[in-house]
């Protein structure tokens, strides 16, 4: 018997792992190892870094919203309710990437990079709104916050090729060889939803053999009229309403570990510009230490998450986190010190990794499993919303407090201690949902 998600645990998580780490190794090459790289060089500013960020981060703000009807409005059932738009979505990823290779210096031609990085995360956008769909349909409740832990750890390791590996090549051979590098690893990845199926009755393609048909799937696709109003039964549910402030204002302040929010959007400003970080030693602390310390904190957030509860124990570590901010900027005269500089950012990324890990988990309580695609969507997408929006005062800030970077984190960290107040109005209860055309 061939693998697949509804009889096996390793199958449903296995694909996801994979699915995640592939996320992880465009996204990081440009956002942090290009951008290291440019800003090394003399050839970017935090103003540009908003534009070029901003334009990755269109589809994740705004088209998810039209990305998470689309999948549960057309389903492709004889494969699978959710692999086809897994797989659709990756192939795109890969071609993407492709197209880069038409860019000879992205130094010198930052609108076509960042045009190529919107189109890019059309794609990446999909996956991930695919996925955690996917996740959201095959997952067992039980297996949600250890599920969600690993799944970070594998986009870290994807972080960590893309930050290691394709920095490496970026800086010793050049643009082009870190695309050529990639590609083939993107399409590698493509054959896992290929090979493991949702259930062992899907076809593997349209033309495959096969028990299973669009037609004799008991479940019909669902209208929009249909989607609509079952989302918003979805969120008639208190905590569900409270779970939308909450995904929007989560990382405005930083800490989410992708390099988005007011902390975070300066990593690369405050390493290698104000501290003269080389290159290669900023890349080598967040492609090693530091995204090992973003995974570790998620595979331990979601052991965590398991025993205590999701959101008691994402509670606690928004407190902790937000003290350590404020700890951190009060230690400003050790900032010179790069041991303590590395020791700092190592703990308080692995603080927020936890955050991330449970946020994640108990938005997923809160989905109800035939709106996977839409609800939880529009969660993402509040979060890159309010991420953005942390991208986007990082500079503004700055500018106000001279240049300061100690008293930057503090104003993070005002926005981080905002987030406690609202944890406390949500209560985790998977509301029960009953979908209607009206």
């Amino acid at each position: 018997m061939q693998a697949n998600m509804k009889d096996s645990k390793f199958a449903r998580i296995g694909t996801l792992c994979a699915m995640y780490f592939s996320q992880g190794i465009p996204w990081f090459f440009v956002a942090t190892a290009l951008v290291t790289f440019l800003v090394d060089e003399g050839q970017m500013t935090d103003d540009e870094k908003v534009i070029l960020i901003g334009m990755g981060m269109l589809p994740w703000m705004i088209g998810k919203l039209f990305l998470g009807p689309l999948i549960d409005r057309f389903q492709f059932r004889s494969m699978g309710k959710r692999r086809p738009w897994v797989m659709i979505s990756q192939l795109g990823m890969a071609a993407t990437i492709a197209a880069f290779l038409l860019i000879d210096d992205p130094g010198e031609d930052l609108e076509t990079l960042g045009l190529f990085f919107l189109i890019h995360n059309i794609f990446a956008a999909l996956q991930d709104v695919a996925s955690d769909a996917l996740a959201v349909e095959v997952l067992h409740e039980e297996e949600i916050p250890i599920a969600n832990g690993l799944m970070f750890v594998a986009k870290g390791f994807g972080a960590m090729f893309a930050v290691i590996v394709l920095g490496g090549v970026l800086l010793d051979s050049g643009f082009q060889a870190a695309l050529l590098v990639q590609l083939p690893v993107l399409l590698l990845l493509l054959l896992i939803p290929i090979l493991v199926k949702e259930t062992e009755d899907d076809k593997r393609f349209p033309w495959s053999e096969g028990t299973a048909t669009q037609e004799d799937i008991p479940t019909e696709q669902m209208k929009l009229g249909e989607i609509v109003n079952g989302f918003k039964n979805a969120v008639s549910d208190t905590s569900a309403k409270w779970a939308l402030l909450l995904c929007t204002i989560m990382w405005i302040g930083g800490g989410m570990g992708t390099g988005l929010g007011i902390i975070d959007f300066q990593w690369e400003f405050l390493f290698v510009d104000e501290l003269d970080w080389d290159a290669d030693k900023f890349l080598d602390t967040k492609g090693g230490p530091i995204i090992l310390s973003t995974m570790l904190g998620f595979l331990i957030g979601g052991f965590l998450g398991t025993r205590f509860g999701s959101r008691d124990t994402l509670f606690y570590a928004v407190i902790s986190g937000t003290v350590l901010t404020v700890l951190w900027s009060g230690a400003r005269s050790q900032w010179e010190s790069e041991s303590f500089m590395r020791t700092a950012w190592m703990f308080w990324t692995f603080v927020w990794a936890i955050v991330g890990a449970n946020l994640l988990a108990l938005l997923m309580s809160l989905t109800t499993k035939d709106l996977g695609g839409t609800q939880f969507s529009i969660y993402m997408t509040l979060v890159n919303v309010g991420a953005f929006a942390g991208n986007a005062l990082s500079p503004r800030i700055l500018d106000a407090f001279d240049g300061s970077f100690p008293n930057l984190f503090l104003a993070g960290a005002a926005f981080q201690a905002i987030i406690i107040l609202v944890l406390l109005k949500i209560k985790v209860e998977q509301p029960e949902i009953s979908i209607e055309a009206e």
